[in-house]
């Protein structure tokens, strides 16, 4: 009868076992939010969940900025901006490579009518229809 070492089934040397040792990357891309505990955080997760992509969270612009220079999957940036100051985002955001933005703001928010960069804006109460329009349009 012939014997087996215990190397030969180590589950490390199957075919199976190499091909789940690797790190493999989410392939989805990447939305970074820029909030401050608002109430709809959660439905921004969902919804970017929804449309493919996956959300990453920062509350401040300064935060934003340096996920965006570290990590250079995230090609949209979701700004609420009920909770966060949208200007001193838009300083961020203006000195880094160029992003898609998409601002969410009150109907009672004062925005400017020109932003440096490719800026779409949804309105609250959010519609997750016109957020997928807007997301689907970048």
């Amino acid at each position: 009868m012939a014997s087996h070492r215990a190397r030969s089934f180590s589950f490390s040397r199957t075919r199976l076992g190499v091909s789940s040792n690797h790190y493999h990357r989410d392939k989805k891309p990447k939305a970074l939010v820029v909030e401050r505990q608002s109430e709809y955080a959660i439905d921004y997760d969902l919804a970017l969940d929804n449309f493919g992509a996956r959300a990453l969270f920062a509350n401040i612009p300064g935060e934003a900025g340096r996920a965006v220079s570290e990590d250079e999957d995230i090609a949209v940036v979701l700004i609420d901006a009920d909770t966060v100051d949208l200007e001193k985002c838009l300083t961020v955001f203006r000195r880094l490579r160029p992003l898609k933005l998409i601002i969410v703001a009150g109907s009672d928010a004062n925005l400017r009518d020109e932003y440096p960069c490719d800026v779409r804006l949804v309105r609250k109460p959010l519609v997750i229809r016109e957020l997928e329009k807007e997301f689907a349009y970048l």
